[in-house]
């Protein structure tokens, strides 16, 4: 009787709804060759057809996630007369200089809701906070999503929007399509294929919109979606302005969308101390200091827990945060996305002193031994203290401040474009990348230019990400050209390159000995840091893997985290081993808490404190 009551509500509110059409449009890039004319052309065309009731932006808006890539699309987009609703997409999150919060601070948000007649059209961002390859969920917004869904009545019909395919493309797809199940879902809509294509996403039917730049030889188009009581049609429009039907597709009256179970946590072969799930956005390692564990949220909560789990104090750092925060002297020093620069009791969470910059910190953190003068400084020291914070901004300038004071040293601004990396502090010497693809060397006592090295030119094959590692003569970092390069850490002379499928992650021995390369698929490397050459390889067949994390050694034995979701080991015997599986989202580096004891942290909060079974 109640499903019959179901079939009911749909069709009274089939019968109410009218045909209407809307735009569809996807796949901008601006800041690509005649992306900008292409989406003026196409925009001019929304505008001169009447018929279109609203249209959809699903991503990839920008080329490089730069502010200005954004700034220019939002100046045509917002000359679209009818509303437009828009999400982005991986190249909007992967390299934004702003932390991804140009595009909210743009467009209010990163994800939509809204009601046409019958239908509720909601759009969700599947774009990870600057990391590549491939989609997730927050766990924020599937909080939202289900919140959103929990006022649609069963009459209405949902039309579900995302960038991505909503697949094994995006790492825990199977949580949102979980959660659709439940509703009245007639369509799913993605972008990212750059091309007109039909679907089907475990049973919802699906359907991905062509790219608006101009294809080879070709035009420039977008997607128009016809909406009638029964049916779907999808045209293609060029410049021509024809209506190029390609797709129909009739509403299905209910859905069979198979449940997916998928385990959040699995445990192999390590003894479990905490496994703690905060079911937050986080994109830096944990920072572990007697005992304590300091997770610092990208909502810019700084969170400080003891090892049973037992939250001690938060901090709001009152602006989202992408920088690992750093303890120095028994301070701890934190920053945020608006440009603060925080000195904390790392005891109590209590507030020291703070100063502000004008744009965003972007790097990570680090102190340093300063060796310089300190001419610059207005307050005197009252200490001692040698101590200095290294900080790394969104436009690319290097600052240097005494720890003591929070007063500025010196700054750099040799580089020109975003500093996201771990800079690399060696014998006077600060090493880091740029996403202006140039690694840089500054004198850590003046921050004057060393050298500067461009091992690939290519912005998309940056070693921006990479956080340099050296021997005490060479320097080394890995490209997503799948190279290891070796600089010398002296003259910044390129020595040599070593490709073995390499992307942003490396790691070298305490004996320096040895790089650790985990490859960007399946496989694990170790390599000589004297002759650039490969001494082993493990074949873990973890797949895809972009996510950049350190390896740490212990003992012997190498341990590193996935993209997928495991944390592995290479054992002081060369034996590969899964130790446990912590749920589908990315795995930040792994740090040693003391001893034997080890923390992971993955980009949804879930924390796990583990130790290794004894003789290992």
């Amino acid at each position: 009787m109640k499903k019959l009551f179901v079939i009911y509500l749909l069709i009274c509110g089939s019968l109410f709804a009218q045909n209407y059409k809307f735009a569809w449009i996807t796949d901008l890039h601006i800041g690509s060759p005649d992306s900008e004319s292409d989406l003026d052309s196409v925009v001019n065309l929304i505008n001169y057809d009447k018929d279109l009731q609203f249209t959809l932006v699903t991503g990839d808006v920008a080329e490089k996630g730069r502010n200005s890539e954004l700034e220019s699309a939002k100046l045509i987009l917002d000359k679209l007369t009818k509303p437009y609703y828009i999400i982005p997409g991986n190249h909007d999150t992967k390299w934004s200089e702003s932390g991804t919060l140009k595009f909210n601070e743009l467009w209010g948000d990163n994800k939509f809701y809204f009601e046409f007649q019958n239908t509720v059209f909601i759009g969700v961002n599947s774009g990870v906070l600057m990391r590549g390859g491939g989609g997730h969920f927050t766990p924020e917004d599937i909080k939202w999503l289900k919140t959103k869904l929990n006022t649609v009545t069963k009459s209405k019909e949902i039309f579900f929007i995302v960038h991505h395919p909503l697949n094994e493309d995006i790492d825990n797809w199977y949580k949102v399509n979980n959660i659709l199940n439940d509703y009245n879902v007639k369509i799913i809509l993605c972008g990212h294929g750059h091309k007109e294509q039909v679907l089907d996403f475990n049973g919802f039917p699906g359907v991905m919109g062509r790219t608006t730049l101009r294809e080879k030889k070709g035009s420039w188009a977008f997607n128009v979606v016809e909406n009638n009581a029964d049916s779907l049609f999808f045209y293609t429009v060029e410049s021509d302005t024809v209506y190029n039907k390609w797709h129909s597709l009739k509403k299905p009256d209910i859905l069979s969308s198979p449940e997916v179970d998928s385990s959040d946590f699995i445990n192999y072969s390590v003894q479990i101390i905490l496994n703690k799930d905060l079911d937050v956005t986080v994109s830096t390692p944990p920072l572990t200091w007697d005992n304590k564990i300091y997770i610092n949220q990208f909502n810019g909560i700084l969170s400080c827990f003891d090892t049973t789990g037992t939250l001690l104090w938060d901090y709001d750092l009152y602006s989202k945060s992408i920088s690992k925060p750093i303890i120095s002297e028994n301070t701890l020093i934190a920053a945020n996305l608006s440009g603060d620069l925080f000195k904390l009791d790392p005891y109590k969470g209590t507030s020291i002193l703070s100063i502000g910059f004008n744009e965003p910190i972007t790097s990570q953190l680090i102190d340093i031994d300063y060796n310089g003068t300190y001419d610059n400084i207005m307050l005197p020291k009252e200490t001692d203290s040698k101590k200095a914070i290294i900080i790394g901004t969104a436009s690319g300038k290097l600052f240097c401040y005494d720890l003591e004071t929070l007063q500025e040293l010196w700054q750099n601004k040799d580089a020109k474009a975003m500093i996201e990396t771990t800079p690399l502090f060696y014998n006077n010497k600060l090493i880091f990348g740029s996403w202006d693809s140039n690694i840089y060397c500054l004198d850590s006592r003046k921050g004057w230019l060393i050298w500067k090295q461009s091992p690939n030119k290519n912005f998309y094959y940056s070693t921006a990400v990479s956080s340099p590692v050296t021997d005490g003569k060479n320097v080394f970092v890995t490209s997503p050209d799948k190279n290891v390069y070796s600089i010398d850490i002296n003259l910044g002379k390129l020595n040599k390159s070593y490709k073995c499928d390499a992307w942003e992650t490396i790691g070298i021995s305490t004996d320096t000995k040895q790089l650790y390369i985990k490859s960007m698929k399946d496989k694990f490397y170790f390599v000589s840091s004297k002759s650039l050459t490969k001494n082993k390889e493990f074949d873990f067949k973890f797949g895809l893997d972009t996510m950049p994390s350190t390896p740490i050694e212990y003992n012997g034995n190498v341990i590193f985290g996935g993209k997928n979701g495991n944390v592995y080991m290479i054992d002081s015997k060369n034996k590969m081993q899964t130790l446990f599986y912590m749920g589908s989202a990315r795995i930040l580096s792994i740090t040693q808490l003391n001893d034997d004891y080890f923390a992971a942290l993955n980009m949804d909060g879930r924390l796990v404190i583990f130790r290794l079974e004894q003789g290992i």
